[in-house]
């Protein structure tokens, strides 16, 4: 459910501002194409974690971790532009 409360929005302001320039749904196509690589990613960064003996739960924090980091440093970033 929390989900959609980013996904949905984001998905609107993707389609307003991709219709000017590449189409709605090729920046909609764009960012399932993004979504799916980083579900990709993340399935086969937990197997590997997991296969050598690390807790799911202290996976979970990690990748909560990560994604706070990474936030902080898209926020830092935007920031400054």
């Amino acid at each position: 459910m929390f989900g959609g409360f980013f996904i949905v929005p984001l998905n609107a302001l993707l389609q307003e501002r991709g219709k000017h320039s590449v189409g709605a749904g090729n920046a909609i196509a764009v960012q399932n194409l993004g979504e799916n690589v980083a579900m990709l990613l993340m399935l086969g960064l937990y197997s590997l974690a997991v296969s050598v003996g690390v807790p799911p739960v202290a996976v979970g924090i990690g990748f909560g971790a990560v994604f706070a980091v990474a936030i902080a440093a898209l926020w830092v970033w935007g920031r400054r532009k």
